[in-house]
């Protein structure tokens, strides 16, 4: 009892019902350098008296291995790398063109489930995601997510109707949202957790360098011609078959035993189906209030309430109801997942809602064009993949990443907050200038978050922490975006009705749902004016809010994400018993 006391106060990351004192009090003193290599050899998970086989966490096979020469790596991971890229541009090209592609279908009030349906799919599935490549090789999920991608992305080029295009959407997010997930987890499988931040960190470069291309090309294709936007999707068919060919050449297939059955009933289906039903209840209430219906209204209000209950639903079920669960409890009883997943939370929200809102400012506040406003991402997005590749690179070299990520959100809030300051006067000094802070600050967060949450539990666990890592930032994502708009929403709404313009519940739903359409409405100079004011208190608070949270999330670093030695965290890895 003494072990296990200071061993709490040290560090409470260990599950006391599952692992041995001698190991409660390696893992807490590996989160302070202070273990040695013979320590090391005996930490590995061992049964205790009040756990029998019975009741015991389910294993998995494990899949890694560190005997690949490194030209090996390197093909495996430009594979991976490829796999991202793909994801990524396809998401980031639609942004850029969702208005066109609206309009050429006739969307209406449908567009914003245009991006949603992939979104609610490619997140609600990324628990799912981590579990089917430990009881399925990666390889053979990578393909299949692969093969399901390819054919969303063929059935959205097809499409007529917004309906359908929906549809197709969400079917290429159960693909297109897993391929990020398995590809970082095979990189992981195949390099000790050291040499794992500069792969991390390059993958890093990949994310800011599609972010950075993919709305220009987006918008150029989308401007081509009547039916351009077609193209975006047809230019994902080469690029997956292309990725496709790569993991089957180049990936090494590590078979696991058992049969399909056997398979399948290791993995928690109704889970995966209670984490899509929360996922569509909350994006329903998010997306119609403010817009469609006030927040007081049951039509906004309903859909999160049950969207709430499912959640706890869920988690109950992965508590009590089944015996693999997608997220194993457990997990959370170690403070380093907590501190991830929170900033995590809040590094998607606020990369989302920065991609998204920052040019919208650009086009509103100096008359940028659509492709003009995306290109002065560019020196964020470039900043970032420098940023990031240069994180992963300090990992590798010191072993620490706790510095990172804690500048990181520091210089992140400070760009932030600096936006805040942007009004018509700005020049693109400034513009460029804080872009390129807010980049840096970027790369620093994301990638070495992602070592320092598999580093923070066993090996087996790998897989799934990192899904419910993707998970939780994507869920940020949503929920960012869509608290940003609102937060913008009211403001505009706000001003517009006390100040007595005289414009139709019609131009004001307009004006809320494309605010770059303010030219097209013939206002008057002075109407103009008041609506790019009360625009810009609405990004000015925006900006507010996100440097707010990063300056949270920079505090929950410091409090909940020690740095572990990753040299003696590989040895207890390598040592412990194989399955």
């Amino acid at each position: 009892m003494p072990k296990i006391s200071i061993a709490y106060l040290l560090d409470y990351t260990a599950d006391w019902e599952s692992l041995s004192s001698h190991q409660i009090v390696c893992t807490s003193r590996m989160s302070t350098g202070m273990v040695t290599n013979d320590e090391a050899e005996k930490c590995t998970p061992m049964p205790t008296d009040h756990t029998d086989a019975a009741t015991a966490e389910p294993k998995y096979t494990d899949q890694s291995t560190r005997s690949l020469p490194p030209s090996k790596i390197i093909t495996v991971f430009l594979a991976c790398a490829s796999v991202d890229f793909v994801a990524l541009i396809d998401q980031t090209s639609l942004a850029a063109s969702l208005s066109i592609v609206s309009s050429s279908l006739q969307a209406g009030t449908q567009a914003s489930w245009i991006a949603g349906g992939y979104f609610i799919t490619s997140t609600s599935f990324q628990l799912l995601y981590g579990r089917l490549s430990d009881v399925w090789s990666r390889k053979y999920v990578l393909l299949a997510l692969l093969l399901v991608f390819f054919l969303g992305s063929l059935a959205s080029s097809l499409s007529y109707t917004a309906i359908q295009l929906i549809v197709f959407r969400a079917i290429a997010g159960v693909g297109g949202g897993g391929l990020m997930t398995v590809a970082q987890v095979i990189v992981s499988d195949v390099v000790s957790l050291r040499q794992r931040g500069k792969y991390q960190g390059i993958f890093g470069a990949v994310v800011a360098v599609a972010n950075g291309v993919g709305p220009l090309i987006g918008g150029a294709l989308a401007t081509s011609s009547s039916q351009g936007w077609r193209w975006i999707f047809r230019l994902n068919l080469p690029l997956t078959a292309l990725c496709a060919v790569a993991i089957l050449t180049v990936m090494p297939l590590k078979r696991i035993d058992g049969n399909w059955k056997e398979k399948l009933v290791k993995v928690d289906f109704f889970g995966c189906f209670l984490t899509l039903c929360g996922s569509i209840l909350f994006m329903l209430g998010l997306t119609w209030a403010g817009d469609e219906y006030p927040w007081s209204s049951t039509a906004a209000i309903l859909p999160i309430v049950l969207g709430s209950c499912t959640t706890v639903a869920f988690l109950l079920w992965q508590q009590y109801g089944t015996n693999y669960p997608l997220v194993p409890p457990y997990i959370f009883r170690q403070k380093m997942v907590n501190g991830a997943c929170i900033t995590m939370f809040i590094n998607g929200w606020n990369f989302v809602a920065q991609v998204y809102y920052i040019p919208t400012f650009y086009q509103l506040a100096y008359g940028y064009s659509t492709v003009h406003a995306a290109s002065l991402l560019l020196p964020l997005t470039l900043m970032q993949t420098f940023s990031s590749t240069l994180s992963g690179l300090i990992v590798t070299w010191r072993g620490r990443y706790r510095e990172s990520i804690l500048i990181g959100w520091a210089i992140w809030a400070i760009g932030l907050g600096l936006f805040s300051t942007l009004d018509q006067n700005s020049g693109l000094g400034k513009q460029i200038g804080y872009a390129i802070l807010t980049g840096f600050g970027v790369g620093q967060t994301l990638q070495p978050s992602l070592i320092a949450i598999q580093a923070g539990v066993d090996k087996q666990d790998m897989a799934v922490v990192t899904g419910t890592r993707n998970f939780v930032r994507n869920l940020g994502s949503t929920i960012g975006l869509a608290v940003t708009g609102t937060i913008i929403n009211n403001v505009v709404r706000a001003s517009l009705t006390s100040s007595g313009l005289g414009l139709s519940e019609g131009q004001i739903r307009s004006l809320l749902r494309d605010p770059t359409s303010i030219d097209g409405l013939g206002l008057s100079s002075e109407l103009h004016q008041v609506l790019l004011t009360a625009y810009h208190i609405g990004f000015q608070r925006v900006f507010y809010t996100m440097a707010a949270l990063a300056t949270l999330s920079g505090g929950v670093a410091f409090i909940l994400m020690p740095q572990i030695d990753l040299d003696q965290k590989e040895t207890c890895d390598q040592n412990a018993p194989k399955t």
